[in-house]
């Protein structure tokens, strides 16, 4: 009878042990981060109705490129941890802002993901076990015209979270929710954010490649910026 009631006891831990908790998936989320130095990935963005794609590179704590191959009319974005640039080649014009504590961490990196387990609370969307990526009905957040059609092909397997802020009012990152779609490694590999005048902030992230070759000095991350290009630095005062 004792070796039976053993027997039901270890079946009992051995299957707790495998159901997935919250906890469970932030954890691999960290791991992921705190044991890669960055990636890289072809991404499409999704900004309220527009749509835009490019490429991606990050370094961790909180580096990060993005450039525009379509839908962005060529811009660029630059961040070396201390300084965000954003590049308008067609306007012959770049932003520059001194980054403030706090503000360093983009949501696809270590430190912007340190950020979201703080600040947000995290639990699973609906089901607990992986689903394809494209299997979220669009309808289901209630904004009109959204659609994500970019990602109806995507069968790739991902734990559904939702993520609402801890506070009554929202912090730095500008999101009431956050939804992430985390794959079985920690890697997130689709974003998407609702912000407080209710509008889709979205990434979709594929072709991930870890750990990627990186300029000295972080030049990746460091625009080279022309003569003639006007900066508009700190609250888009233009220099002289």
């Amino acid at each position: 009878m004792k070796k039976i009631l053993l027997f039901i006891i270890l079946l009992t831990v051995q299957a707790h042990s495998q159901i997935m908790t919250p906890e469970k998936v932030v954890s691999m989320i960290s791991n992921r981060f705190l044991t890669i130095k960055g990636f890289s990935a072809n991404f499409v963005e999704r900004n309220g109705e527009k749509v835009s794609s490019g490429n991606v590179i990050t370094k961790n704590p909180n580096l990060f490129r993005l450039q525009y191959s379509s839908g962005g009319n060529g811009q660029s974005v630059y961040c070396n941890g201390e300084t965000l640039w954003i590049i308008f080649p067609r306007n012959n014009v770049v932003a520059e802002q001194k980054l403030n504590y706090g503000d360093t961490g983009s949501i696809y990196t270590a430190e912007g993901i340190m950020r979201l387990t703080t600040k947000f609370n995290i639990d699973f969307y609906n089901e607990r076990e992986l689903l394809s990526v494209n299997s979220f009905n669009d309808s289901e957040l209630g904004i009109a015209k959204y659609n994500s059609s970019y990602a109806a092909n995507d069968t790739r397997k991902a734990y559904h979270m939702l993520l609402t802020s801890k506070q009554a009012s929202v912090d730095r990152t500008g999101f009431t929710k956050i939804h992430l779609w985390v794959d079985d490694t920690g890697m997130i590999i689709r974003i998407l954010g609702i912000t407080t005048t209710n509008v889709p902030v979205e990434y979709l992230f594929t072709s991930i490649r870890y750990n990627p070759q990186y300029e000295e000095n972080n030049k990746d991350f460091e625009p080279e910026i022309p003569e003639d290009m006007q900066v508009l630095k700190d609250g888009l005062v233009p220099t002289n």
